[in-house]
């Protein structure tokens, strides 16, 4: 018997030969996509966005013009006839929560490539909600002690009263306790998320946008056109 040489493979009619053609005998393999993992990136998204409530609620405070009051005799009344700083601090926190819900829609869908999905879009809607809620909390918490300090002020003294969001209610509590009795209605007039789903709407939004020009039905960018 006679020895034949192994013909070489043509890259031309066998790309699987190719190590640097998708399937190819030379290319490292797809990492794995498990629930777990997704699970896992989607997890850290909604931590990183809640943590991002903080310099959200600070940002608002300084370019939401403030409401200016003076202390009276029995009470306090705003110098402005109709002041416009009580819807403004609605339309700030709305507009905040907007451009930060695209800008965090976009960053995660281009740094978790390997993440895309469903399940990474639920961490971004449940991170974008936790971050707008941890700056309507923080400041209430300013809303709150600005009326202490106004009780306790001279007559004459004149106090600049901090933004809020005013069109929103929302006490997990209050609904837990309608739910137990069978009160379905009262428990979503205490879910009323107003301005604090913004965020998640416009993330929500621009993902499912990024998601819709993909040309891969896995959206993941290892993954075969």
């Amino acid at each position: 018997m006679t020895d034949e040489a192994t013909p070489e493979p043509d890259l031309r009619t066998d790309p699987h030969a190719d190590p640097h053609v998708y399937g190819g005998r030379g290319v490292r393999a797809r990492s794995q996509r498990t629930v777990g993992r997704d699970l896992l990136a989607a997890g850290v998204l909604a931590v990183i966005l809640t943590a991002l409530g903080f310099p959200y609620a600070m940002l608002w405070q300084i370019v939401t013009p403030r409401v200016e009051f003076v202390v009276v005799d029995g009470g306090w009344v705003s110098v402005d006839t109709y002041p416009e700083g009580y819807i403004e601090g609605d339309l700030m926190f709305a507009g905040i929560g907007l451009a930060l819900g695209i800008v965090a829609a976009v960053v995660a869908w281009a740094a978790m490539r390997e993440r895309r999905g469903p399940i990474l879009l639920l961490g971004l809607v449940i991170g974008s909600v936790a971050c707008q809620v941890v700056a309507w909390k923080i400041g209430a918490n300013e809303w709150q002690d600005f009326w202490d300090a106004v009780e306790r002020a001279p007559i004459g003294v004149h106090m600049w009263r901090p933004p809020s969001v005013l069109f929103v209610e929302l006490d997990p509590g209050a609904a837990w306790q309608a739910l137990k009795v069978g009160e379905l209605t009262t428990a979503l007039g205490s879910l009323q998320l107003g301005a604090l789903a913004v965020t998640a709407l416009a993330a929500t939004f621009t993902y499912t946008v990024c998601a819709g020009w993909s040309r891969r039905p896995g959206l993941r960018t290892d993954a075969p056109e």
